[in-house]
């Protein structure tokens, strides 16, 4: 069993301390972030000691670690980056262009899913992709990339009678009211998931179990 844990840092705007915590509480394997500040890649980098950490201030930094080796690369996208990893399982860790910016990037959102099927299309064996994606199941960028990937936490709530938990909220301190961050996966069976409320971010961090 792998523990991930991904989570939108609201750039920079989480909680250092609190976040801390938050991570020795649920104790994972790995860690995907997005919108990744200097001062929160440190409270990851003091934990984990394989990946990549790269922190910016304008929306754009991101990190994927791991407490055993992992081999990780930057896959260039329009916008923004993803992060790949590798470590028996190839792990994505994603953060879409945002449809209601201004302008709106609807083109590069496009071509970041684009890019990212095909890449996921070219390569074999059990994947698992996370992260902000900016999209609920509505979307079509979050059915663009269901062509290749199951979504392990809907499956999972269905399988226990639940309902997917939501993710983000307009305010930190907001109920979330959409489910916008996800863990979608291909030859992988999610045992368990769940969220955390992560101090001072707009999004809850989503935890998943994968087999």
């Amino acid at each position: 069993m792998l523990r991930v844990l991904t989570s939108n840092l609201y750039n920079g705007g989480a909680d250092p301390s609190g976040y801390a915590r938050l991570l020795e509480r649920v104790d994972p394997d790995v860690v995907a972030a997005q919108e990744l500040s200097s001062d929160l890649a440190e409270v990851i980098g003091s934990r984990f000691d394989h990946g990549l950490l790269a922190p910016a201030d304008d929306f754009k930094g991101m990190g994927l670690a791991s407490r055993h080796p992992i081999e990780v690369a930057r896959v260039p996208l329009p916008h923004r980056d993803a992060l790949v990893g590798s470590n028996g399982i190839t792990i994505w860790c994603v953060h879409l262009a945002n449809p209601v910016d201004r302008p709106p990037p609807i083109r590069a959102r496009r071509q970041q899913v684009r890019r990212i099927t095909d890449e996921i299309a070219a390569t074999d064996g059990p994947t698992l992709l996370v992260g902000d994606l900016n999209a609920t199941p509505l979307w079509p960028a979050y059915r663009r990339l269901r062509t290749q990937l199951d979504d392990g936490v809907a499956d999972w709530a269905r399988r226990n009678g639940r309902r997917p938990s939501r993710t983000w909220g307009l305010r930190p301190w907001w109920p979330a009211v959409l489910r916008i961050d996800h863990a979608l996966v291909r030859g992988l069976v999610v045992l368990n998931t769940f969220t955390v409320r992560v101090p001072g971010s707009d999004h809850r961090a989503l935890v998943v179990d994968v087999a």
